[in-house]
């Protein structure tokens, strides 16, 4: 019993120096009845860059292949000759007189004696007829590189092999051991039969497996971590077909001879021997073709016929070459905190009724967490001024009872998470606030689930409320 009454003493007692002994703000005349608030400096952060290194640097093989340039060359397709082509022999129209009665003598008495002859009167000189005979040709093959051999390269990794190797981690050594002698020891004294005898220990070994890099088959030469394969690969070649003169284009001559016709006219005989009259010849104009020019050729060269081929020449043999890769870094973006911020020793009067919750007068739209322009007013005229005196800030948000219960108290949550986000945009610092959705858990009036009421009590419930923290 005295031990209970004595336990009861202690607890009031505690409690009385709790009531008394309590530390409070060391203030220079504080006044009964008012509330002061101590002093929060928030904590000042700056972003900065470090660099993390996600892969290291390292080698690779590049191959670079071959490279071909585009050219043309001009290939024979037709042997060029000699064309002919034939020029008739020219005639012009001529005349000349013929005689067709050789000049007489008229006798009184006896007259002249005439006989009839004949003559070969020329109608058309010879002359010639050319006849062209064309060249023959033949299919002749040749062949023409289309593509020049070149160089590639193939790889594949190089096979790594797991070997087995002892690695000694403890060398042999010897130490010196205290051992009894043996029953040949007849002292009383047991030290005198104690011998020092020097162990051998044996060295120790612990088996490591490691891979080795493997070698290359042959024909493979050793590149990093890859085999690598030179390669040729031939030139191709294609098959032409070209047309050569088998036998050349000439000229052959036909021999036309000359036309006559055959004329009769009187041919004196004897003159008339009595009185003699000379009677002049008698003549007449002969029409006939004349020879100008004789028939001829004219000769012309053909060219030869060429055709462009398009083909590739070997600009840059294939090779290779190994490339230092660089390392990947990537740059990660800290929070660096400059000036720590806390309570300070400092406290400034605040009404104590800013310490309970008051209403921030938001009309909050049905099923909306958006802030009009209106609402941001509010905030401005009635948050602002307290963060920047230093007050850290409690917001937080009611629904009414319309909606479920978990959605009513995900909308609050987001509604007081608004006001905060808003107030940080503004240039606040986070740690100044705190945000907190009660749902509809605090109504204020008695519109709970199904129970009917008037737009204006649910607006009663759907709030948002504030207090100084510190």
């Amino acid at each position: 019993m005295k031990k209970i009454t004595l336990l009861f003493t202690l607890f009031f007692m505690l409690i009385a120096f709790m009531a008394f002994a309590q530390p409070g703000p060391e203030l220079k005349n504080p006044e009964p009845g008012k509330c002061y608030a101590e002093c929060y400096t928030p904590t000042t952060y700056e972003k900065i860059t470090v660099p993390v290194t996600i892969k290291a640097a390292s080698m690779r093989v590049e191959f670079t292949p071959a490279s071909f340039a585009d050219a043309s060359e001009q290939i024979l397709k037709k042997e060029g000759r000699k064309d002919y082509s034939p020029v008739a022999a020219k005639f012009e129209k001529a005349k000349k007189q013929v005689l067709v009665k050789d000049s007489y003598k008229v006798l009184t008495i006896i007259p002249a004696k005439f006989e009839t002859v004949k003559e070969e009167v020329l109608l058309k000189d010879a002359y010639k007829i050319a006849k062209v005979i064309p060249a023959t040709y033949k299919t002749e093959t040749f062949q023409k590189m289309v593509k020049p051999g070149y160089t590639t390269y193939e790889k594949k990794p190089v096979e790594y092999k797991t070997v087995s190797e002892e690695i000694e981690i403890s060398p042999k050594s010897s130490k010196w051991v205290k051992k009894r002698s043996g029953d040949n020891c007849t002292s009383a004294n047991p030290d005198d039969c104690m011998i020092w005898c020097l162990v051998e220990i044996p060295a120790q070994y612990k088996t490591i497996f490691k891979k080795v890099k493997g070698t290359c088959e042959e024909g493979w030469m050793l590149k990093g971590d890859d085999c690598v394969k030179t390669i040729k690969v031939d030139p191709v070649y294609k098959t032409y077909k070209k047309k050569v003169i088998d036998t050349p284009s000439k000229v052959e001559y036909t021999e036309v001879p000359a036309v006559y016709k055959t004329r009769t006219y009187q041919k004196l005989v004897a003159d008339a021997r009595v009185e003699e009259k000379v009677i002049p010849a008698v003549y007449k104009d002969w029409k006939y073709d004349k020879l100008v020019a004789d028939a001829t050729v004219t000769e012309t060269d053909v060219p030869d016929v060429y055709t462009n081929r398009a083909f590739k020449t070997l600009a840059t043999d294939a090779n290779m070459k190994e490339i230092e890769v660089p390392a990947e870094i990537i740059n990660i973006t800290k929070t660096k905190i400059l000036v720590q911020g806390g309570f300070s020793d400092e406290y400034r009067e605040v009404k104590c009724e800013l310490l309970d919750y008051n209403l921030l007068p938001i009309n909050w739209d049905f099923n909306s967490a958006t802030l009009n322009g209106k609402a941001k007013k509010i905030i401005d005229d009635k948050l602002l001024p307290f963060l920047k005196a230093g007050h850290r800030i409690e917001i937080v948000s009611h629904t009414d009872s319309r909606g479920s219960d978990s959605y009513n108290m995900d909308l609050s949550e987001r509604r007081a998470k608004a006001v905060v986000k808003y107030l940080i945009s503004k240039g606040i610092s986070p740690e100044m606030l705190e945000s907190k959705g009660f749902g509809e858990t605090m109504l204020k009036n008695n519109c709970s689930n199904g129970v009917p009421c008037t737009e204006e009590q649910h607006l009663q419930n759907r709030r948002t409320e504030f207090r100084i923290l510190n």
